[in-house]
Protein backbone atom coordinates (compact mmCIF):
# COMPACT_ATOMS: atom_id res chain seq x y z
CA UNK A 1 0.00 0.00 0.00
CA UNK A 2 1.38 3.40 -0.98
CA UNK A 3 1.83 5.92 1.81
CA UNK A 4 2.43 9.66 1.44
CA UNK A 5 4.54 11.16 4.23
CA UNK A 6 7.37 13.52 5.01
CA UNK A 7 10.64 12.28 3.53
CA UNK A 8 13.33 10.88 5.80
CA UNK A 9 17.03 11.70 5.42
CA UNK A 10 17.85 8.06 4.64
CA UNK A 11 15.57 8.40 1.56
CA UNK A 12 17.09 11.57 0.10
CA UNK A 13 19.42 9.78 -2.32
CA UNK A 14 16.60 7.59 -3.66
CA UNK A 15 14.27 10.61 -3.90
CA UNK A 16 16.86 12.49 -5.94
CA UNK A 17 17.36 9.52 -8.24
CA UNK A 18 13.59 9.10 -8.79
CA UNK A 19 13.22 12.81 -9.58
CA UNK A 20 16.06 12.78 -12.11
CA UNK A 21 14.75 9.61 -13.80
CA UNK A 22 11.19 10.92 -13.94
CA UNK A 23 12.17 14.24 -15.50
CA UNK A 24 14.72 12.66 -17.87
CA UNK A 25 12.44 9.91 -19.15
CA UNK A 26 9.52 12.32 -19.59
CA UNK A 27 11.72 14.72 -21.58
CA UNK A 28 11.11 17.52 -19.06
CA UNK A 29 14.70 18.59 -18.47
CA UNK A 30 15.45 22.04 -19.87
CA UNK A 31 18.47 22.00 -22.17
CA UNK A 32 19.87 25.40 -21.12
CA UNK A 33 19.73 24.85 -17.35
CA UNK A 34 21.50 22.33 -15.11
CA UNK A 35 18.32 21.14 -13.42
CA UNK A 36 19.63 17.63 -12.71
CA UNK A 37 21.62 18.91 -9.73
CA UNK A 38 18.54 20.62 -8.30
CA UNK A 39 16.41 17.50 -8.74
CA UNK A 40 19.06 15.25 -7.23
CA UNK A 41 19.54 17.45 -4.12
CA UNK A 42 16.59 16.22 -2.05
CA UNK A 43 18.41 17.14 1.17
CA UNK A 44 18.44 20.81 0.19
CA UNK A 45 14.74 20.71 -0.68
CA UNK A 46 13.97 19.08 2.66
CA UNK A 47 15.96 21.75 4.49
CA UNK A 48 14.37 24.71 2.68
CA UNK A 49 10.84 23.42 1.98
CA UNK A 50 8.70 20.42 2.85
CA UNK A 51 9.63 17.26 0.99
CA UNK A 52 6.93 14.62 0.68
CA UNK A 53 7.49 11.10 -0.55
CA UNK A 54 5.27 8.29 -1.80
CA UNK A 55 6.55 4.94 -0.55
CA UNK A 56 5.44 1.35 -0.78
CA UNK A 57 7.30 -1.01 1.57
CA UNK A 58 10.06 1.61 1.90
CA UNK A 59 10.50 1.83 -1.88
CA UNK A 60 10.43 5.46 -3.07
CA UNK A 61 7.83 5.74 -5.83
CA UNK A 62 7.39 9.50 -6.03
CA UNK A 63 8.05 12.87 -4.48
CA UNK A 64 6.83 16.45 -4.37
CA UNK A 65 8.27 19.60 -2.84
CA UNK A 66 5.80 21.77 -0.91
CA UNK A 67 6.86 25.42 -0.96
CA UNK A 68 5.79 28.31 1.24
CA UNK A 69 5.86 31.84 -0.27
CA UNK A 70 9.06 33.82 0.10
CA UNK A 71 11.30 30.79 0.63
CA UNK A 72 14.25 29.47 -1.36
CA UNK A 73 12.21 27.31 -3.75
CA UNK A 74 9.37 29.77 -4.40
CA UNK A 75 8.57 30.43 -8.03
CA UNK A 76 4.94 31.54 -7.86
CA UNK A 77 3.56 31.37 -4.31
CA UNK A 78 2.35 34.57 -2.74
CA UNK A 79 0.99 35.03 0.79
CA UNK A 80 -2.01 32.75 1.32
CA UNK A 81 -0.78 30.23 -1.24
CA UNK A 82 1.11 26.94 -1.19
CA UNK A 83 3.22 25.90 -4.16
CA UNK A 84 3.74 22.49 -5.76
CA UNK A 85 7.29 21.98 -7.07
CA UNK A 86 9.23 19.11 -8.58
CA UNK A 87 6.47 16.51 -8.69
CA UNK A 88 8.09 13.28 -9.83
CA UNK A 89 6.97 9.67 -10.07
CA UNK A 90 9.28 6.74 -10.76
CA UNK A 91 8.72 5.80 -14.42
CA UNK A 92 7.86 2.19 -13.52
CA UNK A 93 5.15 3.47 -11.14
CA UNK A 94 3.62 5.99 -13.56
CA UNK A 95 -0.09 5.66 -14.20
CA UNK A 96 -0.85 4.23 -10.75
CA UNK A 97 -2.25 7.43 -9.22
CA UNK A 98 0.91 8.33 -7.28
CA UNK A 99 1.30 11.75 -8.85
CA UNK A 100 -2.33 12.53 -8.10
CA UNK A 101 -1.96 11.33 -4.49
CA UNK A 102 1.08 13.56 -4.00
CA UNK A 103 -0.70 16.63 -5.38
CA UNK A 104 -3.76 15.84 -3.27
CA UNK A 105 -1.49 15.71 -0.19
CA UNK A 106 -0.34 19.25 -0.98
CA UNK A 107 -3.94 20.38 -1.46
CA UNK A 108 -4.88 18.77 1.87
CA UNK A 109 -1.99 20.57 3.57
CA UNK A 110 -3.12 23.90 2.13
CA UNK A 111 -6.67 23.32 3.33
CA UNK A 112 -5.42 22.28 6.77
CA UNK A 113 -3.39 25.51 6.93
CA UNK A 114 -6.47 27.45 5.76
CA UNK A 115 -4.72 28.83 2.68
CA UNK A 116 -6.75 30.19 -0.20
CA UNK A 117 -4.90 28.69 -3.17
CA UNK A 118 -2.42 26.08 -4.40
CA UNK A 119 -0.22 27.17 -7.29
CA UNK A 120 2.26 25.51 -9.60
CA UNK A 121 3.94 25.90 -12.93
CA UNK A 122 4.60 23.32 -15.60
CA UNK A 123 6.42 23.28 -18.92
CA UNK A 124 4.16 24.15 -21.82
CA UNK A 125 5.03 20.85 -23.53
CA UNK A 126 4.30 18.65 -20.47
CA UNK A 127 0.83 17.54 -21.57
CA UNK A 128 0.41 14.59 -19.13
CA UNK A 129 1.17 16.82 -16.13
CA UNK A 130 -1.22 19.48 -17.39
CA UNK A 131 -3.97 16.87 -17.76
CA UNK A 132 -3.42 15.76 -14.14
CA UNK A 133 -3.58 19.30 -12.80
CA UNK A 134 -6.70 20.16 -14.81
CA UNK A 135 -8.39 16.94 -13.65
CA UNK A 136 -7.74 18.02 -10.05
CA UNK A 137 -9.38 21.39 -10.70
CA UNK A 138 -6.36 23.60 -11.37
CA UNK A 139 -6.98 26.40 -13.84
CA UNK A 140 -4.55 28.34 -16.01
CA UNK A 141 -3.23 31.68 -14.79
CA UNK A 142 -1.53 33.08 -17.92
CA UNK A 143 -0.72 36.35 -16.15
CA UNK A 144 1.69 34.34 -13.92
CA UNK A 145 3.46 32.40 -16.70
CA UNK A 146 7.20 32.95 -16.87
CA UNK A 147 10.21 32.00 -18.94
CA UNK A 148 12.76 30.09 -16.86
CA UNK A 149 15.29 30.21 -19.72
CA UNK A 150 15.15 31.45 -23.30
CA UNK A 151 12.50 29.34 -25.02
CA UNK A 152 11.45 27.47 -21.86
CA UNK A 153 8.02 28.76 -20.89
CA UNK A 154 6.44 27.64 -17.63
CA UNK A 155 2.65 27.81 -17.53
CA UNK A 156 1.06 28.83 -14.24
CA UNK A 157 -1.91 26.99 -12.74
CA UNK A 158 -3.91 27.64 -9.57
CA UNK A 159 -6.50 25.80 -7.53
CA UNK A 160 -8.81 28.01 -5.51
CA UNK A 161 -9.64 26.51 -2.11
CA UNK A 162 -12.70 26.94 0.02
CA UNK A 163 -11.19 27.08 3.51
CA UNK A 164 -14.56 26.12 4.96
CA UNK A 165 -14.45 22.68 3.34
CA UNK A 166 -11.47 20.84 4.82
CA UNK A 167 -10.87 17.21 3.99
CA UNK A 168 -11.38 15.34 7.29
CA UNK A 169 -8.61 12.77 7.00
CA UNK A 170 -6.37 14.69 4.65
CA UNK A 171 -3.39 15.10 6.90
CA UNK A 172 0.06 13.98 5.87
CA UNK A 173 1.85 11.90 8.50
Amino acid sequence: MTMIRTARPVEYEAIGAVAVRAYTEAGNLPKDIDYVGVLRDAADRAAKAELLVAVDDDEVLGTVTVVQPGTAYTELAEPGELEVRMLAVAPEAAGNGIGQALVEAVIDRARHDELRRVVLCVREDAAPAQRLYRRLGFERRPNRDWEVAPGVLLLAFALELDVNSRIPNGQVV
